[in-house]
């Protein structure tokens, strides 16, 4: 579980984007100023200071263990240390973005996750005025019912790929196939 019971969440964005879609609005939110990124490529390898996305090296990275952390440049750092060693109190002040993937079936949700600190609050801003160029808000599931705050990007709906909030894989990857949110159009 991310958020203890009771914990304020303020920054909860689910976006349904393509993997080019996810290395230019990261790439744009590590332009803000006073903001820095930060990556684990997995539970024991230490966070590292990102200075720009690659996409090259991001596309060699399993993003079903990698965790990317916006944080401020001056502040507590966590360079240095393991997915492991940073636990959820850890993580306060920090936005948490999870790349939810692709296949050749569907786009899983990346997640924007934080909590109410002063970075989030600059985070939050500049990422709905990027949303604003690459996105669109609201989706629906299969039955119609309507997700607010659910965001997607036209590269997701011009792929045709079904979207999931998980992308399955393993066995679980013929669920892929299956119908899911799509967009809200008004």
């Amino acid at each position: 579980m991310l958020f203890e019971k009771g914990e304020e969440i303020v920054m909860d964005r689910k976006v349904f984007m393509t993997f080019g879609d996810f290395v230019n609005i990261n790439s744009e939110l590590l332009g803000i100023p006073g903001v820095a990124l930060f990556l684990s490529k997995n539970r024991e390898d230490k966070f590292s200071l990102v200075k720009k996305i690659e996409a090259s090296e991001f596309a060699a990275i399993d993003w079903r263990e990698a965790i990317l952390l916006f944080g401020e440049v001056d502040g507590n750092s966590i360079a240095g240390k393991t997915q492991s060693d940073v636990d959820r109190k850890g993580r306060v002040g920090f936005v948490e973005v999870i790349y939810g993937g692709e296949d050749e079936y569907a786009i899983g949700a990346t997640l924007y996750l934080g909590d109410s600190s002063a970075v989030e609050k600059k985070i939050s801003k500049a990422f709905l005025k990027v949303l604003e160029r690459y996105g669109h808000r609201d989706v629906v599931n299969g039955q119609g019912d309507l997700y607010r705050g659910y965001y997607w990007t036209d590269n997701a709906l011009a792929s045709g790929k079904n979207w999931h909030l998980f992308l399955g894989c393993g066995i679980r990857k013929e669920k892929n196939k299956e119908l899911g949110y799509r967009p809200k159009f008004v």
